[in-house]
């Protein structure tokens, strides 16, 4: 997902700085949603050509902030961050806007695709699109307001 510009030819560049960014988006029903977000995704992206991989993406859980310190304990309850305290994306391969890897929430690895695009000539922005319940998360309702099982998730990549 990390691309540089500086790989020419058979040259491999990793990146290690890990100045990458993720943000959940949850929506809430009958109206309404939440961000997630943590600036501390961490893991090496490797560029060889055009095609980007990277082994092991990964966040703790208790890093993801919603900017409420209830829901914030809440949502990381709900993750089962003492069970699974990191959520990854392993075996990533991407290229030509397009991608792969398997995410892993609570502790259940499901295959995903996503998209990417330069968000700025030194970001890359990638959405994937999950079921809540692919991970075998339970619905969840607070004061009769439910959490969509839709679930975006955006990831700013320095390269």
């Amino acid at each position: 997902m990390k691309a540089t510009l500086l790989a020419l030819g058979s040259f491999v560049f990793i990146n290690t700085s890990f100045a990458h960014e993720v943000t959940v988006k949850i929506a809430l029903w009958p109206a309404g949603g939440f961000e997630a977000k943590s600036a501390k995704l961490k893991g090496e992206i490797k560029k060889e050509g055009s095609k980007m991989t990277a082994e092991n993406l990964w966040v703790k859980v208790e890093e993801l902030k919603t900017g409420i310190t209830l829901r914030d304990e809440h949502f990381h309850k709900h993750l089962s961050f003492d069970k699974s305290p990191k959520i990854s994306l392993t075996q990533v391969v991407a290229e030509g806007g397009k991608g792969t890897g398997f995410l892993t929430v609570n502790n259940v690895k499901q295959p995903v695709t996503f998209t990417y695009k330069n968000a700025s000539p030194k970001k890359l922005e990638a959405v994937f699109k999950v079921k809540a319940s692919a991970f075998k998360l339970p619905p969840a309702k607070y004061m009769e307001i439910g959490v969509d099982d839709d679930v975006e998730i955006v990831a700013i990549i320095d390269v």
